[in-house]
């Protein structure tokens, strides 16, 4: 808890609250949100959206005074439309990855030549479609310069590009948070497929640069989320820098207009990774460092960089790709206790059961997150219990082991924090359950934009062959 402002509730951040017993997100009570709108959802605040948009664009532009910032939220974190047009309306950009991404982004009115079209084994007709569009394009291969320059050809267009870079990412030892098992953060990043070879990219630079078809305007790195210490971005940007360098001196001084450090940088209560057997040494209420501290770790690491290889830097413009650092604290994921049980016998043992699923929130499964569970219809009561918070579905569907509750009834409601990145685009059909809805909170009203799935839905990719029949069986 952070204070206790005035009207007597008790602030968690600057998005939740507990007033009168209950959590509210900013003027929404989250148990009148679920009575309305049912369980389960997905809740987005646009406010704290807005305010994460632009402290995140503050911090890196005070840490830049070089040229200017734009950041470009991926759009894989949360591709719900309306999410995207409080980004556009913020005058942020957009990393878009296949032509689904890119569609989305050019609906939501995101100006063209603040997009970058990113990802490995793009397809000659997205390229063609991303050209056409004006939109910039960061190459991944060899193979996608050639492609690029037969689209502008026959556009008519000259295509702005960028290259991504694969760093060295030397002395990176520290172990990812990412894994299970002891992996470095360097052998992660390196087993990591995108991006042009260093020694590839050395030889192919010079042919695009002089391209009449190209505009090579920069490169584009991203190491990811693998810790939440700015010592491993200070590591990051010292390599990417130490990468631009390479380039530089081998194509005669050669030096970007635009430089996007990519993101990964952690939100504030930070559930990632803290299920394996490190993170479970983090203290529970351990807060990542404010993203102040992660724009001014890249930009002093990448400057000092650059000055050490001669690269100049004024007047080069910085980019950044923050999803969850945007999206993750701004959600919460609502759901109610069907039912509770316990056993003594042969091991003692108590689950509460929601009428969600882990399938719903996956970065449990693929990112050991800790997630943090909250009864939102009992805030304020003392947790006197542990139990497991499981799902609905048919494996073991533990969405948090061992959680401190309050005794809890079925029909509380539970609310688990920070789910306002990747859960939604990442969730799945299994056990054909129905995806839930996504509702908008804005001030003290709330709204659906995104409405829960049907059965229909589920299926509606089948087709059963007329031969088949329709699966029942008469009488012979």
């Amino acid at each position: 808890m952070v204070g206790s402002p005035v009207d007597g509730s008790v602030a968690i951040d600057e998005c939740l609250s507990i007033r009168d017993g209950h959590l509210w997100v900013e003027g929404c009570d989250a148990v009148e949100l679920a009575q309305r709108f049912g369980t389960p959802i997905h809740v987005i605040s646009e406010d704290h959206l807005r305010r994460n948009v632009r402290r995140t664009a503050a911090a890196f532009r005070n840490a830049w005074p070089e040229g200017d910032v734009l950041l470009l939220p991926s759009i894989k974190a949360n591709f719900t439309l309306a999410l995207r047009v409080v980004l556009t309306d913020e005058g942020t950009g957009c990393d878009t990855f296949g032509p689904g991404e890119l569609d989305a982004a050019l609906r939501t009115g995101v100006p063209p030549q603040t997009i970058s079209v990113n990802g490995s084994v793009k397809p000659a007709d997205l390229i063609a479609r991303a050209v056409e569009a004006g939109c910039r394009i960061t190459l991944d291969s060899a193979r996608e310069v050639e492609l690029v320059r037969d689209a502008a050809r026959r556009s008519g267009r000259r295509a702005v590009v960028r290259f991504r870079v694969r760093p060295d990412y030397d002395g990176l030892d520290t172990l990812t948070e990412f894994a299970e098992t002891d992996v470095s953060i360097r052998e992660a990043a390196t087993a990591y497929k995108p991006g042009i070879p260093t020694e590839e990219l050395v030889t192919i630079g010079p042919a695009a640069l002089v391209a009449e078809e190209l505009d090579v305007a920069g490169v584009m790195a991203h190491l990811g989320r693998h810790h939440h210490s700015v010592d491993v971005w200070r590591s990051m940007a010292a390599s990417f820098a130490d990468t631009i360098g390479t380039l530089s001196a081998a194509w005669g001084g050669w030096a970007p207009r635009e430089i996007d450090v990519g993101g990964g940088f952690a939100s504030p209560r930070d559930p990632t990774g803290r299920t394996t057997r490190r993170g479970m040494q983090r203290p529970a209420d351990e807060l990542s460092p404010p993203i102040e501290a992660y724009a001014e770790a890249v930009t002093t690491s990448l400057r000092e960089g650059l000055r050490h290889h001669g690269v100049p830097t004024e007047g080069t413009r910085l980019e950044a790709e923050p999803g969850r650092a945007l999206l993750a604290d701004a959600g919460i994921h609502l759901a109610t206790v069907r039912n509770v049980k316990a056993q003594t016998r042969p091991i003692a043992r108590r689950w509460v059961e929601l009428d969600t699923t882990e399938m719903f929130l996956p970065d449990g499964l693929i990112e050991h997150n800790r997630w943090t569970a909250v009864v939102a219809s009992r805030a304020d009561r003392p947790a006197d219990q542990e139990a497991d918070v499981v799902g609905m579905s048919c494996g073991f569907d533990v969405i948090v082991s061992g959680a401190a509750l309050p005794a809890v009834e079925p029909g509380d409601i539970m609310a688990i924090l920070d789910t306002g990145a990747y859960q939604d685009a990442a969730s799945s059909n299994f056990n054909a359950l129905t995806r839930p809805a996504t509702v908008l909170v804005h001030g003290d009203d709330a709204e659906v934009v995104k409405r829960a799935e049907t059965i229909d839905d589920v299926f509606r990719r089948d087709i059963v062959p007329g031969r088949l029949g329709n699966g029942s069986r008469g009488d012979a």
